[in-house]
């Protein structure tokens, strides 16, 4: 059992050395933000476990809450193609065999001033926003650079 801890953190360090840092990039670039996430900083592996519900709560078990864009989004899709690495068709399937697991996919939000209002005020909240729009009450867990 010791072993696989030790093989499972060995691979989380390697995929988070690879990940960018969250002061990185341009207004362009897509940020991941919380307001009161126990976590300052998190991987592209961590995310991707948050917005597939595989990752439910943070260090200080609060409930993690992952909110989504609409499907129409430009940041959606971006953020679906960088860190979850598949296709929204592909994530359809995923969320109908989720369903009949009980698992529901991440709350989906107008926009980016709604996922800001929210993470304010829901704890354990975490959602995305263009880098131009962050304010200083937000904390940036995770750097998503867009060319």
């Amino acid at each position: 059992m010791n072993s696989i801890l030790v093989i499972l953190a060995a691979a989380v360090t390697i995929i988070g050395a690879s990940a960018a840092p969250p002061q990185a990039g341009d207004d362009n670039d897509i940020v991941v933000i919380s307001a009161r996430a126990s976590e300052k900083e998190v991987t592209a592996r961590t995310i991707e476990r948050i917005y597939l519900k595989r990752k439910l709560l943070w260090e200080d078990k609060t409930r993690v809450v992952p909110l989504n864009l609409p499907p129409d989004h430009p940041l959606r899709a971006a953020f679906t193609e960088k860190v979850l690495k598949r296709e929204h068709r592909a994530l359809v399937e995923y969320w109908n065999q989720q369903y009949f697991r009980g698992k529901k996919p991440p709350l989906v939000v107008e926009s980016e001033e709604a996922v800001k209002r929210f993470v304010k005020e829901v704890p354990g909240a975490v959602g995305y926003i263009s880098k131009k729009n962050l304010e200083p009450d937000l904390v940036v867990l995770y750097v998503i650079a867009v060319e």
